[in-house]
């Protein structure tokens, strides 16, 4: 598979969305970033350069041990509510919230496998590109067993 990028993916701080919502703060004062980033699907998390989780203000909630690619184990700090809104190829803004990990400079922005699972995004290997599930266009489909 070659590389998919996710394109202008809104990152917000989601305790700012709340605040908004009640009233707290303007919802001009909501701290986001929109870009690029990369879709891996062997990762379970949200990865963020710790310079762009400190404009949003996530707070550090605790640290996790991870295993790298490469074989080696790391612990990194794990960051809470982040908002991710992600308009999909039929226009339609898929959106959820999530921890992200901090990454060091120079390392990829990543959108692992609980985001897509979640948003119920697929990849397209052969086109190269994030596409919502062929068997629900239009938004999420859940899998339980009610």
């Amino acid at each position: 598979m070659g590389k998919v990028i996710a394109h202008q993916v809104c990152l917000k701080n989601n305790m700012d969305v709340v605040r908004a919502i009640d009233g707290t703060i303007a919802e001009d004062e909501i701290r986001t970033l929109t870009l690029d980033m990369v879709v891996d699907t062997g990762a379970r998390a949200v990865g963020l350069l710790e310079s762009l989780i400190q404009p949003l203000g996530l707070p550090q909630v605790r640290h996790v041990s991870v295993n790298l690619a490469e074989g080696s184990q790391r612990l990194v700090p794990m960051y809470g509510q982040l908002k991710i809104e992600i308009i999909d190829t039929f226009g339609n803004t898929r959106e959820g919230v999530f921890h992200c990990l901090g990454k060091p400079e120079k390392a990829p922005c990543i959108l692992g496998q609980i985001v897509l699972e979640d948003m119920d995004f697929v990849v397209d290997c052969p086109n190269q590109r994030l596409i919502p599930n062929p068997e629900a266009p239009a938004g999420s489909m859940l899998y339980e067993d009610f």
